[in-house]
């Protein structure tokens, strides 16, 4: 039977180029791209990956910044049925070489800024072979390629080096390009490392459709819509930016977060969506400016990743207004396992709601989400804790080349998340830990998110983050470090505090101060880096 409807996403973004054409789909500093320019220029790159040997589901790494070049090349790469393999800005060389290496990809796009970290990365990865190079000017509206991208170290020998303009110029985008399977692997993406080291995700062309789809059912991007990403589309947001632009939106790109651009821009651009993480949206918050300008425009602000302090989320609700919409997924999972929409924030806001305003919503329209007992496998009851396993349409293949790892985490359909938490009667999902971080002491569990509500509920503490360490008595002791609000903390006042409100074996026997938290790159606390200081040293003496 012959399919009448796209099912890969260059059939998908082939239609929606072609029908919102002198619209403006891309802005970022510096440009700006119709989506005529945007359907031009990513299949002239198309073309020209095809040339250099892009096959299908081909590993295409991309490291670059919040630019238009980035939507070019990513559906460039999906054009050319190659499968992309987007890469943090952020990342060093030896983490370059790692997943490039894992992943084993022969092409690489990145930008002139991460140039030497390519250079240095590309002498330990073997399958290596062709890296292009976007300059500071490139998918400007004069073309022109005026950085000098081939200064600064030299690339591995055997690895060949192109300018980005220069390719596109060489190409008109009406070659012959091979047709992606829907089965064809089109997203090869990885974990943030917090159990480990990374692993590969690999979505197909399928899995990806009905995710961007799904994204546009919950949070409705349509035509009218101007959103602004500050967070790198190497994550989450580039699943955001997709959706936009399969609505037929604009998109405004900025590469990193600034409190005061972001409020201008909101204003003078009439933006109507942005996404942030909570630490962005603290920043935000306690910015001058925001109380300055015009934000009526805003009707949605996404967010997720991590963790909501429910004060300041209360605080957001009440000064910019019912605007909010979480999501929670993971990488397994893209984005969409459960979401909160702006009127049940409203609802619970002004309820005076907190454990409903705690929680991360219900599960996604296309989503089945079960809270199961770890050892029976059963689904709980409403109200009970256990692992928050999910089915979806668009959830991942398995992990690359770990087929251990996929049987373990993906079983008959469903994705098991390490993710531990309760739902209510109402189906709200509530996380209370991953498996990982789950403290055992005294053959009690500790969810250590239970304790960090508290913790970040005190006056003189900004964050928060609870660990497990060595314990001769209790196999594990509940370790706090907690970030001041101001200069420091009174450790016997939050003693006190934190003892009126936990169970006797839920309380911090120890505290440490700290500046800040570790992070992962997507953002999230990395509660790892806090335990090995103490797994690795057992006989470190904490007060």
């Amino acid at each position: 039977m012959t399919t009448r409807y796209p099912r890969t996403l260059p059939g998908l973004f082939d239609r929606a180029l072609r029908k919102y054409a002198d619209r403006t789909a891309i802005r970022d500093e510096r440009r700006s791209l119709s989506y005529t320019d945007l359907d031009d220029r990513s299949a002239r790159l198309a073309d020209a990956l095809v040339d250099l040997g892009v096959g299908a589901a081909d590993r295409v790494g991309v490291l670059l910044g919040n630019a238009a070049a980035s939507p070019v090349v990513d559906i460039g790469i999906l054009r050319a049925g190659g499968a992309r393999l987007p890469l943090n800005p952020q990342h060093s060389a030896d983490e370059l070489q790692y997943l490039l290496d894992d992943a084993g990809a022969e092409t690489l796009v990145c930008d002139a800024p991460r140039r030497d970290a390519v250079a240095t990365a590309s002498r330990t990865v073997d399958s290596l072979r062709t890296v292009i190079v976007v300059g500071a000017d490139d998918d400007a509206s004069t073309g022109a390629d005026t950085m000098a991208v081939d200064d600064g170290p030299e690339l591995a020998d055997g690895v060949d080096l192109h300018r980005y303009e220069s390719l596109l110029a060489r190409h008109d985008g009406d070659g012959d390009r091979p047709t992606p399977d829907p089965d064809d692997t089109a997203g090869h993406y990885y974990t943030g490392g917090t159990t480990g080291r990374p692993k590969g995700v690999c979505y197909s062309h399928r899995g990806l459709v009905e995710n961007v789809g799904s994204h546009l059912l919950e949070f409705g991007f349509d035509g009218g819509d101007v959103g602004l990403l500050t967070t790198p589309l190497s994550h989450s947001a580039g699943t955001f930016c997709w959706a936009a632009l399969l609505g037929g939106g604009t998109v405004l790109l900025r590469d990193g977060f600034d409190p005061e651009d972001v409020v201008a821009t909101i204003e003078r651009a009439d933006v109507t969506w942005t996404f942030l993480v909570p630490t962005m949206l603290y920043r935000l918050l306690d910015d001058d400016s925001l109380a300055a300008v015009d934000h009526a425009s805003l009707d949605r602000i996404v967010y997720g990743a991590a963790p909501m302090r429910t004060d300041r989320l209360e605080e957001a609700i009440e000064r910019i207004g019912p605007v909010f919409h979480q999501f929670y997924g993971q990488t397994e999972v893209p984005n969409l396992v459960t979401t909160f929409p702006p009127q049940e924030h409203a609802r619970a806001a002004e309820a005076g709601d907190t454990e409903r305003l705690r929680s991360a919503g219900t599960p996604c329209l296309r989503a089945t989400v079960e809270v199961r007992d770890p050892e029976t496998d059963e689904a709980l009851p409403p109200g009970e804790v256990g692992e928050v396993v999910v089915a979806a349409p668009y959830a991942f293949e398995g992990y690359y080349e770990r087929p251990d790892a996929t049987d373990e985490t993906l079983r008959d359909g469903w994705v098991y998340t390490g993710d531990i938490g309760t739902m209510d009667a109402d189906g709200y999902l509530t996380l209370l830990d991953r498996s990982s971080d789950v403290i055992v002491t005294g053959g009690m569990n500790v969810y250590s998110r239970t304790v960090e509500r508290v913790l970040r509920d005190h006056s003189e503490v900004a964050d928060a983050a609870v660990v497990g360490v060595p314990d001769d008595e209790w196999g594990e002791a509940v370790h706090a470090v907690v970030v001041p609000a101001r200069s420091t903390v009174d450790e016997a006042d939050l003693r006190g505090f934190a003892d009126e409100r936990l169970a006797g074996y839920k309380k911090p026997k120890s505290y440490e101060v700290a500046a800040s938290l570790p992070t992962t790159e997507l953002g999230k606390v990395d509660r790892n880096a806090i335990r090995e200081r103490y797994w690795n040293d057992e006989d470190r003496s904490i007060h």
